[in-house]
């Protein structure tokens, strides 16, 4: 299996993973032998890329939590169905914690109409392998999923037109853009008031200010250090990652490892320093399918990344032979390359 970007799919090329479209149903199957027509049909839904088999390739690409339960949670982001949010949330918990491996090495597939429902998705799934990683309780961890699920759910009462600029935001547009956390707050102060059952504190407080930056220069309070929510800071870094790395209208998509060391060069500014450290433990910088150029001058693709130690993944290189970098340590990987 690798990753290859859209503008370098080619026909006879095979699917490894389903791709959804703006309704969620399913665009084009795994296993599908792809033709032009269907390489338009991906262009033409703004997919960033999409996984292929290689030669000999037998396995999918592995999921942490299942397709189906993202769908889900997207619809009800989609209809603002706090309740059904909060059971969702508390599902991919679940998932997550019963999942084969907490590794986080694969690109997220998405559609750019979709981006804020399937971010929100992203966002859940990553803040809570950070939690489980910072040792929360099943209980925490379930309102920290309810929180990071919903994080930007002030989004829906921010104009269209502002959320989709294909372009930087003015001043005037930036600051309606710095309102959403208050009216996300909004919103989940409102449900007790629709259906008489109120939302959790905490939950209330990770989505007003997830925003917050730990130095204190963040927004919407200027809140730093330990005054921000513990949730707050473990979404603020989900949600940075996540944002890095996804193609929007305005800008590309940074590849994992230039977005991880984004992180870390802003730990202890922007973001909680355990948080940041919790985090790397568990996202690949390499994405298993990327390709990647060596200090060898070799190419090759992911193969396999090592639970202990991410920078140092198995690589297939074009003869076909693998490379381990744990046993290789005089060989480094330069870059990620776009196909």
């Amino acid at each position: 299996m690798r990753y290859v970007s859209a503008r370098d799919l080619k026909p006879g090329m095979i699917l490894s993973s389903n791709l959804y479209d703006d309704n969620e149903k399913i665009l084009l199957k795994s296993n599908t032998v792809l033709t032009q027509p269907y390489i338009n049909r991906i262009l033409m839904h703004d997919f960033d890329g999409a996984y292929i088999f290689e030669k000999d390739d037998i396995n999918t690409a592995r999921q942490i939590v299942s397709n189906e339960t993202r769908i889900k949670a997207i619809n009800k982001l989609k209809k603002l169905d706090i309740n059904a949010c909060q059971f969702l949330a508390n599902s991919i918990v679940n998932e997550v914690q019963n999942a084969e491996s907490l590794i986080i090495e694969q690109i997220t597939l998405s559609s750019y109409d979709n981006y804020t429902y399937i971010h929100s998705v992203n966002v859940d799934v990553l803040s809570v392998i950070i939690g489980i990683g910072m040792g929360l309780r099943n209980e925490e961890l379930e309102l920290l999923s309810q929180a990071a699920l919903m994080h930007d759910i002030g989004k829906c009462d921010v104009p269209i037109e502002i959320i989709n600029k294909p372009s930087k935001l003015s001043q005037e547009e930036l600051t309606v853009m710095k309102k959403h956390p208050e009216y996300g707050l909004i919103r989940l102060r409102d449900k007790v008031k629709q259906d008489g059952e109120d939302v959790a504190a905490v939950v209330k407080n990770a989505v007003y200010s997830h925003h917050e930056n730990w130095d204190g220069s963040g927004y919407p309070r200027g809140l730093e250090g330990e005054k921000i929510h513990k949730f707050a800071r473990i979404i603020h870094v989900a949600d940075v990652y996540d944002a890095l790395t996804s193609k929007r209208a305005y800008k590309d998509s940074m590849n994992p490892a230039d977005a991880i060391e984004y992180i870390m060069a802003n730990s202890g500014t922007m973001f909680d320093r355990e948080v940041a450290s919790t985090f790397i433990k568990y996202v690949a910088p390499y994405p298993a399918g990327c390709r990647v150029l060596l200090s060898t001058g070799q190419q090759g693709t992911i193969l396999e990344n090592h639970p202990k130690q991410l920078s140092r993944p198995k690589i297939k290189l074009e003869s076909g032979s693998v490379l381990d970098l744990m046993k290789k340590l005089d060989v480094t990987i330069l870059q990620i390359l776009n196909n």
